[in-house]
């Protein structure tokens, strides 16, 4: 293909684009033979305000750029931020041939600021400060500690200083506070009492039958 045949074919690629993803989708053909790359066609080219002639870039400069710039190198779905807060998602595909005297780029600029912003909008409509669910075992367990830290303070010994009585008079105590209805309470009480789970269960029901008896009519 010649050099009038691969510049026609280049507009016709360029505003079958432009016309495919619509108003927000700018595309031109530049001459990358000449200094400052001059716009050899240009669609939807209100985005970026040139013209077909213009060797304004995309970021709002006069470009004085030397033949090397692009000289064999595209550069594809780059981010641009232009001077007036804009977001463009951008592309230049380089179409060279030295035996037929062309050296082409086409450009594709899709301007992405509004859908920047919605998905930014959407992101911290979507965000959370927790898992409920974690959250929720998070602050039961520190009630519970709270809960224990009294308790233990009014029996007025250390956990591994006390004897069954002691924990038993805690365990009734948490009863009372209905601090057994958290969950994994009895994990976090047997762990603070320096025993194991089986004996907290075996305190409790222990708890369970004095309370039962104490509520058995008199005979």
């Amino acid at each position: 293909m010649d050099r009038e045949g691969m510049l026609a074919f280049l507009k016709e690629e360029a505003k079958g684009i432009a016309d495919m993803f619509g108003p927000k989708c700018e595309t031109l053909v530049h001459d990358m033979s000449r200094p400052g790359h001059p716009i050899l066609a240009i669609y939807n080219g209100n985005l970026t305000n040139r013209e077909v002639g213009s060797t304004m870039d995309i970021f709002g400069d006069i470009g004085n750029y030397s033949r090397d710039v692009h000289n064999n190198e595209g550069y594809v779905n780059q981010m641009v931020l232009t001077k007036d807060g804009r977001m463009f998602k951008s592309s230049t595909f380089i179409f060279k041939d030295n035996e037929k005297d062309y050296h082409f780029a086409i450009g594709i600029n899709f301007d992405i600021t509004e859908m920047a912003r919605v998905t930014q909008m959407l992101a911290e409509l979507a965000a959370t400060s927790g898992e409920l669910k974690q959250t929720i075992v998070t602050d039961a367990m520190g009630q519970i500690e709270e809960i224990l830290k009294e308790c233990i303070s009014l029996v007025g010994k250390e956990p591994r200083e006390m004897q069954k009585s002691d924990r038993m008079r805690i365990i009734r105590m948490l009863y009372k506070k209905k601090a057994f209805t958290y969950q994994k309470s009895v994990a976090i009480v047997a762990e603070r009492l320096c025993v194991s789970r089986y004996t907290v269960y075996k305190y409790m029901h222990e708890i369970e039958k004095e309370s039962e008896s104490s509520i058995l009519p008199d005979t």
